[in-house]
Formats: structure tokens, sequence, C-alpha cells
């Protein structure tokens, strides 16, 4: 398990809201898109995480420290 992968992946989700449209259609796919390389494990452990947090923590950011739309 790479906990900095996972880490990578939590701050993609509250930072960038196109990581977390396309990870909600798919974690796998999105992540495997850029280039994180997850274990089964923690996909599954990674799926069971509500997106609407994220979607929550991304409202009350900084738009400076969120990524910029592409």
């Amino acid at each position: 398990m790479s906990q900095l992968t996972v880490e990578l992946v939590l701050g993609r989700l509250a930072t960038d809201e196109r990581f977390r449209t396309q990870a909600a259609a798919s974690l796998e796919k999105a992540t495997l898109q850029e280039g994180y390389r997850l274990s089964q494990t923690e996909l599954l452990l990674l799926s069971g995480v509500e997106l609407q947090g994220f979607s929550e923590l991304a409202s009350r950011l900084n738009p400076g420290l969120c990524r910029a739309g592409r």
C-alpha cells in the first residue's frame, strides 16, 4: 500500500473538481488516467469515501489552492 499515492488522490479529490467528477463515475479509471497506481485494497477503501464531503471542502478552500479547469 502506498500511503503517498493515497494522500495524493485524497488531495486531488479535495482540489480538482474535474477529477472528483471522473472519480464519481469510476474511481479506478480516474486514478489510472492520472497515473496513480493503487492496489485493489486501496481502491476499495477509497471508494467508500463520501465524495460530497470533498465538494464541500473544496467550496471552503481558497480558490488559489484548487486546480483551474482544464
